[in-house]
């Protein structure tokens, strides 16, 4: 993996650098997907398991933020969502997950949902669990909520990213 990290030239793009952080992880995205589902067949019934890979534009403003060199000290180049029914269920996949990928649990927004200061007022609440995992030592974020939940984090997600990204 090392020897991956050595390939990237200061002149290389944001798009040729996802694609060296691919060869490093091993996999693509969707394969990772297929495995998670593949992981999660037996602990919960009802799940959507879905990707993104951030996009070009947000990686370069993240890198910036962060004050970082390049996308290896991100740890959401590649995200993934796990929607599931309940409470209890967003804990046992986080079980299976902790099992199967090292990593840490960055933040619980369900014992302890987030409330942005600037949304307050709406009384909406971000909740899910937020896990950095790691596979081939490259980080990834495991995002895994229910589904009440999720159209209330996507709205408020929508409008922190738009502030954060877009202004």
């Amino acid at each position: 993996m090392k020897e991956s990290f050595n390939k990237i030239k200061k002149h290389e793009t944001i798009p040729e650098t996802v694609s060296v952080y691919e060869q490093c992880i091993g996999c693509t995205i969707k394969d990772l997907s297929n495995d998670i589902k593949i992981l999660l067949e037996k602990t919960v019934k009802n799940k959507v398991v879905s990707f993104r890979i951030k996009d070009p534009e947000t990686l370069q403003k993240k890198i910036q933020l962060k004050n970082v060199k390049s996308i290896f000290s991100i740890d959401d180049v590649y995200g993934i969502r796990i929607i599931v029914e309940s409470v209890d269920d967003v804990y046992k996949v986080l079980e299976k997950i902790w099992q199967t990928f090292p990593g840490y649990l960055d933040h619980d927004y369900i014992k302890e949902p987030m409330v942005r200061p600037d949304e307050s007022k709406e009384g909406k609440k971000l909740q899910l669990l937020q896990f950095i995992a790691y596979k081939n030592e490259m980080p990834f974020e495991i995002q895994i909520t229910t589904t009440a939940f999720n159209e209330i984090n996507e709205t408020l997600h929508e409008g922190y990213h738009n502030r954060k990204y877009n202004s």
